[in-house]
């Protein structure tokens, strides 16, 4: 699998590109193992007023990938936002406290195997908005509170990325 290009503007942030997952990370917590794609930390913190842009496509085998916004210190998840190519529908949730909260489903789905997309994230006090191929597809409320500890981005699965881009742009 090719190393994707990658668009790093932060100064200071750490980028790293593993092609396998953390050894026994997903079993420990009842999950399935998932090849990380991409992970960059940035401690300061991504939200809000960041946008992340992750461009790539889906490989023809892909059944989902996931986009996740992790908070320090621990594993919690401030979104989870998963793509499943096999149901056409988009979930969003969080994993806050050791539990995964109530999903939020959107069936509007412009994904297609083997095919370019666009995924970008930006945050506002509120929402996370997500737009995909530049059309706004959804906003995901925060449940998150303390939007300083959102400080980690990680890719997960069947992906060919080809750039992440992740930039300040003060709120809409």
């Amino acid at each position: 699998m090719p190393i994707p290009a990658l668009v790093l503007p932060l100064a200071g942030s750490v980028y790293k590109n593993p092609s396998v997952p953390a050894p026994g990370w997903a079993a420990e917590r009842g999950w399935r193992a998932m090849a990380l794609r991409f992970e960059a930390l940035h401690p300061e913190g991504i939200c809000p007023g960041w946008s992340i842009v992750v461009k790539g496509e889906t490989s023809s085998s892909s059944s989902m990938f996931e986009i996740n916004l992790l908070c320090e210190p621990g594993d919690q998840i401030a979104l989870h936002f998963n793509p499943r190519l096999s149901s056409s529908r988009i979930v969003c949730n969080s994993f806050l406290n050791s539990h995964w909260g109530q999903e939020e489903v959107n069936s509007t789905f412009p994904f297609k195997a083997k095919e370019p997309f666009q995924v970008e994230i930006y945050s506002d006090q509120d929402y996370f908005h997500v737009f995909i191929n530049e059309n706004k597809v959804l906003q995901y409320k925060h449940r998150q509170k303390n939007l300083s500890s959102i400080t980690k981005l990680q890719i997960l699965d069947d992906i060919d990325i080809s750039s992440v881009e992740i930039t300040k742009r003060g709120l809409y």
